[in-house]
């Protein structure tokens, strides 16, 4: 190995040898995309050198000569690629892993095979067979690689006996070892990564098998990957049936919510704007109005026939005539077609009541259907018009309060029913004080709640707490029977009005429409999901395959294995109606009407663990929180769940982002829509723009097929909101929901809006894809009504719905979609961690897809009736590829590349960008920007309105480390693999990097008043006050909507150029057609070199204190240090040192790249010794002295231990050390391996000073010539005094001695 005087000059002079000059820099800047592809073929080239190469080093290594050296210098001639593919990080990369993944991965099949009719009779073959394309592949690495020590090793980075031995002089013994060591770690690796793909193969295609495998690795490997997809552990076709269900209560609820914004809308037209919006009476007359309409909409008796199928007819017409007659005394001249409109509204929703009560009612026994035809007219008006304040919001009871004179009326009627009532403890009655009596007021209205589900014996109304002595006053009259449950339906007529005042009985027609229908919904949609599961296990079974449900504990166990549970849903039979038919094979066993059927026709089988407890989910109920679970979500959830709200919803510039942004969800599958999708999709979105809702009845249909209203973001903020029951908590303390009540609902349009950004490119796409199915089947003559066979032998049908549905299950897999973002993912918005972590997770599932489905469209074969094999998608598959290639790489780039070529930006200037630019952007894609008339550089952080930046930046990230390694000499596999773990944390960090509220907390009660960047909150020297107001200000800021901060820049961009209002507190001046841009995320941002070297700085010191600390709290401890533990320390301090300065340099220079005021920086660098700039500005290393007073500090400590004093041994090694090191280039990578001398050296444990025994007498000369003609004075022959270097020479020095005193 080369001593470190040698690797220091070889290092040095090669440095020296590849500094470029500016222009030279211009003239070379290479073109990525073309090094890249002449990196593919100069790794081409690589194959053949190789082999050749290692025939001549082995020639070589016989005969004595220099073979190899002539062949590399051949191959270096004609390889026409090789030097423009060096040129980039990118070409570099693609010549390697042409040069070793063509050789490797043919050697691997070869052996593969061999292995196959080897080892085909032995067990545990395969796994032999493994081992064997492992090691060929590592075998055809050593031998075609082209140069080892270009590629370079993992040991490079980590050290260990891979590391390549870098030898100037050509030596082939060396260079076959090197070989031998990129074998065995291309052989490990190759293992390494075949395994992962086969395991990520089997997950992919082998799907639920895995999960009834004998194989306990495929089961592990089950449950591994069932955290990672959406179903979770749910069987596929359960999750099909489970994501439809959903879909079918969104289109539910949204013909509730179209009909409340179509009637809200016309009923705003009996009332001038400024009246209906500041004058108190309107309210209180618009509030009777829609107590009139609700009476109209639950009137009349619906018709049940005796298929169960319910009919709503008119509505009573006395009612109808009224409310129209109201609406007249208010407005005469409200226009009839509104009045008209208002009904057909009423029309619609009694209709889809109608539909919903038709599906429970057709399962309902012959008994139950006759009761249900008898209660319906009734049980309707009960079921949905039992709606109360008290439940108006999720926020749940507490969210209401009652006025004080309700509670009064209440309390009063309790304290004269107690005095006049006997109970058994009280048989003269009891008398209650106010307090008591208003306890139990607040005991009452405290424990309402609604009956679920729709059960035909019970009402359907509000049920509550009374005191035993009230049970007289209500239909319970035996007080026996008493379970200190009432139901409103058994109160008298005037006790019912106190107890509905109470409870804020609320029949606003609205809220029953909206509250009706979402109850309705939910039970008649959930029975229809258990028919259909059902239906669906019993198609199976007859197929020959695994039910997802077993009708006994045997067959459980031989369909599921000891995977299942018994299901026991809604023990309370919250769920039922009545008693339901029996479904699929249960029906076949009943003999005509003797068996009545059961509640839930699931009850009692069995399932895998994913389904049953998916279906018993809805029977659980959330345990009572303790204080501190309460006090985690008010202070970390709900500020997280507000600051998220704040910083996306609420903030319209982030609108204008977010829809352009989700335009690249259809380019990147080939799709630009066509104007005729563009107006289907305005007119089917769900806003209060004009245009919008033209197309509810598609909207619905999307709704249930599962396109639409899935918004990534919006989804996790609702579920965060949900986990925490926004406003419950904080209610019963009086917080947060009062503050939120003024801005609800600009927060509902808002929201509807976001949700609409992300809509309008799902509906286009969707419309597109159908369109471009339809005509690529049309292209191979193939149309509606035509039938073709796929690959699975199955008979297809092209049908409308065939391209609508197959459209959606596209659309579906290939954006983002809330409803397939894994339970882990969803998981861990519970945490104070992360900000929409659902998205990025889906930009990766939806990206992998996209190369996915178009690799299969493109082999997709389907036979036609005349027995013809077709293609059909093939064209739509390379349209799909092509597009995400542009949409991911090919935009970016042309962006980057355009912009350094309009601006003249050098590499040199884009990487000093690279290091002024926020810690957030190093990885983005940057694009340069330079000021025409200052020549000042500016930057786009393109990544911010791009969409896929989370598949990018990770390959961003490992060409920046590559490139950031090109001063280095050994290798570009160090800097590849550590580009790999960076981009790991690039991709991890959306998912652990504190949220948007967390990081404001944690600069305040963790960091000490700083932000991560080092900015401080406050200042040491404040006042209690203003700390404590910029600490409220900072948490205040994380919490602000609107996007205040680019307001404020636009409001100051506005002002008159010769105005002083236009700087803000900083100084900085702002241009407005810069903001404007900003809207859409492309504000240009000035590289302020002057501003960021001051934190550059205090990095550099911060870092310099720290390296030195490693010498002096490792040598300083306290107890014995031996003489090698202080040179490890000091060498290791300067390894730090090194670090520090080096990237301290790169920011210097970088700073001077981007034209830094000479002034300027010297000011800022007058922080900094004038030795330590010189030495910066030479670009040499100053290594680490320890002072006088560390070397009386080692001294003092011996003297205090009673042991001899180390640093007298260890000083000159460390003086050796230093004069090594000074003037070392710091364009090295790192300093060179310095071996410390006394490694190895035999421990001699010799006890305090006062009991150390008498030494020997020994001659030194004579010891010294046991090692042949050693000098007695210098202990070294006269070759070593010659031939060493002064470490070299303390190691051999200290070898020889007898006595070695450690």
């Amino acid at each position: 190995m080369a001593t470190v005087e040698e690797q220091l000059k070889k290092l040095s002079a090669t440095d020296s040898e590849n500094a470029l000059t500016v222009e030279e820099q211009i003239d070379e800047s290479p073109n990525s995309i073309l090094s890249f592809m002449a990196g593919i073929g100069s790794g081409a080239f690589k194959i053949p050198e190789g082999i050749v190469s290692l025939g001549a080093t082995l020639i070589d290594l016989g005969a004595g000569t220099e073979t190899a050296v002539d062949v590399e210098e051949f191959f270096a001639k004609i390889n026409p690629f090789d030097e423009y593919a060096q040129a980039t990080a990118a070409g570099k990369i693609s010549e390697l892993l042409v040069n070793l993944a063509v050789p490797a991965g043919i050697a691997a099949k070869t052996a593969g095979k061999l292995a196959e009719g080897a080892l085909a009779a032995k067990k545990g073959g395969k796994y032999l067979k493994f081992g064997a394309q492992a090691g060929a592949a590592g075998a055809a690495e050593a031998a075609f690689i082209g140069d080892v020590q270009d590629a370079g090793t993992l040991g490079d980075l980590i050290g260990g006996p891979t590391q390549i031995d870098r030898n100037e002089e050509y030596n082939p013994q060396t260079e076959l070892l090197n070989r031998l060591k990129f074998g065995t770690e291309g052989a490990l690796f190759t293992a390494g990564l075949s395994g992962l793909f086969n395991a990520g193969k089997k997950l992919a295609t082998e799907g639920n098998k895995l999960r009834y495998s004998n194989n306990k690795f495929n089961r592990f490997l089950d449950k591994f990957g069932s955290k990672l997809r959406a179903r979770a552990g749910k069987d596929p076709d359960f999750f099909e049936l489970e994501t439809g269900t959903i879909g079918k209560r969104a289109a539910d609820v949204n013909v509730s919510e179209n009909v409340s914004f179509n009637i809200d809308r016309s009923m705003d037209k009996i009332y001038p704007f400024m009246k209906r919006t500041f004058d108190t009476a309107t309210k209180t007359q618009r509030a009777g109005l829609n107590e009139s309409l609700n009476d109209v909409l639950l009137s009349g008796k619906p018709v049940v026939n005796d298929t169960g199928q319910v009919v709503f007819g008119e509505v009573d017409q006395t009612l109808k005539n009224k409310f129209i007659n109201d609406v007249r005394k208010i407005n005469p001249n409200f226009a009839d077609e509104e009045v008209k409109a208002i009904f057909d509204n009423v029309t619609d929703i009694r209709t889809t009541w109608g539909s919903l009560f038709s599906s429970i009612g057709g399962r309902l026994t012959p008994k139950d259907l006759t009761k249900f035809k008898e209660v319906m007219g009734d049980k309707f008006k009960q079921y949905l018009g039992a709606n109360y304040n008290v439940f108006k919001s999720a926020a749940g009871p507490l969210a209401y309060k009652p006025s004080s004179q309700a509670i009064d009326k209440l309390k009063n009627l309790y304290i004269e029913t107690a005095a006049t009532t006997a109970t058994s403890k009280y048989p003269q009655g009891r008398i209650l004080g106010p307090v008591e009596a208003e306890k139990l007021v607040m005991n009452t209205y405290e424990s309402a709640k609604l009956p679920a589900g729709f059960n035909l014996d019970k009402s359907s109304d509000v049920i509550f707490k009374v005191p035993e002595f009230f049970v007289g006053r209500t239909a319970l009259k035996d007080a026996a029977d008493f379970n200190g449950i009432a139901n409103m339906s058994d109160l008298s007529a005037a006790d019912k009005k106190l107890f509905q005042e109470l409870f804020g009985k609320n029949r606003d027609a609205m809220q029953t429409i909206l509250n009706g229908t979402n109850k309705l919904s939910l039970i008649t949609r959930q029975n229809e999901l258990f028919e259909d599961l059902i239906k669906s296990s019993d198609a199976r079974r007859a197929a020959g395959l695994r039910p997802m449900l077993a009708n006994s504990y045997d067959e459980a166990v031989e369909v599921f294995g000891d995977d299942f549970k018994k299901i026991n849903m809604d023990p309370g039979k919250k769920l039922a109606v009545g008693n339901l038919k029996p479904v699929g094979d249960a029906a076949k066993e009943i003999d005509g009407e003797i068996a009545q059927g059961l509640f839930n026709p699931l009850n009692g089988k069995y399932a895998i663990n994913g389904v049953a407890d998916a279906l018993m989910e809805t029977a659980k109920s959330n345990n009572a929180k303790s204080m501190v679970g309460k006090m985690y979500e008010n202070f970390i959830l709900y500020p997280k769940a507000t600051s998220q709200i704040a910083k996306t919803i609420l903030s319209p510039f982030t609108h204008v982002r977010n829809f352009l942004s989700a335009g690249a969800f259809a380019t990147a599958n080939g799709i630009i829509p066509n104007a005729e999708a563009v107006k289907m999709a305005y007119g089917a979105l769900q806003t209060n723009l004009k245009g919008t809702r033209q197309a509810n009845d598609l909207y619905q249909k999307l709704l249930r097929l599962g396109v639409v209203n899935s918004q990534v973001q919006i989804g996790d903020l609702t579920k965060l909101l949900e986990d925490v029951k926004f406003g419950e908590t904080m209610n019963s303390q009086t917080g947060l929901t009062n503050l939120l009540k003024p801005l609800r609902k600009a927060k509902k349009f808002s929201q509807d809006l976001y949700t609409a950004e992300d809509d309008f490119w799902k509906i286009a796409s969707w419309a597109m894809e159908s369109k471009r199915l339809e005509d690529a089947f049309a292209a191979n003559g193939l149309v509606r009504g035509n039938y073709f066979t796929n690959a699975a032998g199955q008979s297809i049908e092209l049908t409308a719905d065939y391209f609508e549905k197959e459209a959606a299950n596209i659309v579906k897999n290939n954006i983002p979609n809330y409803s397939y973002v894994s339970d882990f993912i969803k998981g861990l918005r519970k945490l104070p961690v992360g900000n929409f972590v659902s998205f990025p997770a889906e930009i990766m599932r939806t990206s992998t897809n996209i190369v996915r489905r178009a690799l299969d469209e493109i082999g997709t074969v389907v036979t036609k009736a005349d027995g013809t094999q077709i293609r059909p998608l093939a064209g739509i598959g390379y349209t799909r590829l092509t597009g995400m290639a542009a949409t991911t790489l090919a935009v970016p780039y042309a962006a980057v590349e355009g912009a350094k070529a309009l601006y003249n930006v050098t590499e040199d200037e884009m990487d000093a960008i690279r290091r002024y630019v926020a810690d957030w952007s190093k990885n983005s894609t940057i694009i340069p920007i330079r000021d025409k008339e200052t020549g000042e550089l500016k930057y786009v952080d393109f990544s911010h309105m791009n969409a896929y930046d989370t598949v990018t930046r990770p390959i961003q990230t490992v060409l920046n480390k590559v490139a950031q390694g090109d001063e280095d000499y050994d290798g570009i596999m160090d800097d590849f693999v550590k580009g790999l773990f960076e981009s790991t944390k690039e991709l991890g960090m959306p998912f652990i990097s504190e949220s948007i509220w967390t990081e404001a907390a944690t600069d305040i009660l963790i960091r000490g008043g700083r932000t991560r960047e080092g900015f401080q909150v406050w200042n040491p020297e404040d006042t209690p006050g203003d700390k404590v107001q910029k600490m409220v200000g900072h948490l205040v800021e994380s919490q602000a909507p609107l996007n205040y901060k680019q307001l404020t820049r636009i409001g100051l961009a506005l002002k008159p150029v010769d105005s002083t209002g236009r700087f803000d507190e900083r100084g900085n001046e702002y241009e407005l057609g810069n903001e404007l841009a900003g809207i859409a995320g492309l504000r240009a941002i000035k590289v302020d070199p002057g501003k960021g070297i001051t934190y550059k700085i205090s990095e550099f010191q911060k870092r310099e204190r720290l390296a030195k600390d490693l010498f002096k709290r490792a040598s300083l401890k306290g107890g014995v240090v031996t003489p090698e533990e202080i040179v490890d320390a000091y060498i290791n301090a300067n390894r730090a040192l090194f670090d520090a300065k080096k990237n301290f340099m790169l920011d210097y220079d970088a700073a001077k790249t981007l034209n830094i005021s000479p002034s300027v920086l010297d000011d800022k660098m007058g922080r900094i010794s004038n030795r330590e700039r010189s030495s910066i500005e030479e670009g040499v290393y100053r290594p680490y002295v320890p002072s006088r007073d560390i070397a009386n500090a080692f001294e003092d400590n011996a003297m205090k231990l009673g042991v001899p004093n180390p640093y007298i041994e260890a000083e000159p090694v460390i003086e050796a050390i230093r004069s090594l090191l000074e003037s070392a280039p710091l364009s090295l990578e790192k300093i060179p391996d310095i071996e410390n001398p006394f490694s190895d050296m035999p421990d001699v444990n010799l006890g305090p000073v006062a009991e150390l025994p008498p030494l020997p007498s020994v001659d030194i000369t004579s010891t010294a010539n046991q090692f042949g003609n050693v000098n007695a004075v210098t202990g070294l022959t006269p070759t070593e005094q010659v031939y060493l270097d002064p470490l070299e020479k303390i190691y051999r020095q200290n070898q020889r001695k007898p006595n070695k005193l450690v």
